[in-house]
């Protein structure tokens, strides 16, 4: 059975020592709330994180686990260790992996697991570019998510409002996913949370790449990212009428308004649906 988050459209972030915060991100439209222990975290209060999950996030495991990620610290820092005997212990199946750099990292993450887990490496710096392959071909690989503010600076990039800058990367991620039959790369955030406009061509860019979800880093961006990556009325028309007369051609060649209907016109329109139906049963 194809997992709920694979199909997850809207991801927002939640900070791990901000536990006040846990029910009302979880009460948004988000299909998945991803407690942040590693940026949003001053180092000073790991501990403290740490404690709210255990103490705070407990109810919500229960209730709907399905929903909640937790985004542990990256290899090779001090806390990592220590965020992971968390997730051993609560069995947090959905673990977001920081500037993810190798194959390697994520078998560590999983080798100290006495469980399966389902993870989403985030790539976001070079050597994570260089690596996506690999990455998003192993075994605990969910999908790939970008973290495209960190990938800046590893860059050493002056990106623009269109970040344009990174659509070799993009491109990559979406080829790296394809190639090992996971789950379209969920994409980048939104940092001027006051600009629709903004979030609107984001969202944009994202979809018309082929991305078909997005990071959140504020409650009011979520509706618009669900909104902006559902296919239209008028894209599951178009599918419904292209697989309809594809069954009625038998598999043979078709013409649809004019135009040719072979098979990559056919799978895409039943991915179209595919993905509608989907996304029904995670909202």
């Amino acid at each position: 059975m194809t997992h709920p988050l694979s199909f997850a459209q809207a991801f927002l972030f939640v900070p791990a020592n901000r536990p006040d915060r846990f029910a009302k991100s979880l009460a948004t439209r988000a299909h998945a709330v991803i407690v942040d222990l590693e940026d949003a975290v001053p180092l000073s209060e790991k501990d403290v994180a740490r404690d709210a999950i255990r103490l705070e996030l407990m109810p919500w495991l229960q209730k709907c686990p399905e929903r909640i990620v937790v985004r542990v610290n990256a290899c090779g820092t001090p806390f990592l260790e220590d965020d992971l005997r968390l997730m051993d212990e609560l069995g947090i199946q959905h673990i977001m992996l920081p500037k993810a750099e190798s194959p390697e990292q994520l078998s560590f993450v999983a080798d100290a697991l006495s469980f399966t887990p389902l993870l989403l490496p985030m790539i976001e710096s070079a050597r994570g570019v260089d690596q996506v392959k690999a990455i998003a071909a192993h075994q605990n690989t969910l999908r790939l998510s970008l973290g495209n503010i960190d990938l800046q600076f590893s860059f050493g990039m002056q990106c623009g409002p269109d970040e344009i800058e990174l659509l070799p990367v993009r491109h990559q991620m979406l080829l790296a996913s394809r190639l090992a039959d996971i789950a379209a790369p969920i994409d980048g955030v939104t940092v001027q949370i006051d600009s629709q406009d903004q979030l609107q061509a984001d969202i944009l860019r994202g979809k018309r790449l082929g991305f078909q979800a997005k990071l959140c880093i504020h409650p009011t961006q979520v509706d618009a990212v669900i909104h902006g990556f559902q296919p239209s009325a008028q894209e599951i028309a178009h599918a419904q009428a292209v697989v309809a007369a594809d069954h009625a051609a038998n598999g043979g060649v078709v013409q649809l308004n004019g135009k040719m209907i072979d098979r990559p016109v056919v799978m895409l329109a039943k991915s179209v649906l595919r993905q509608v139906d989907l996304h029904s049963r995670v909202t």
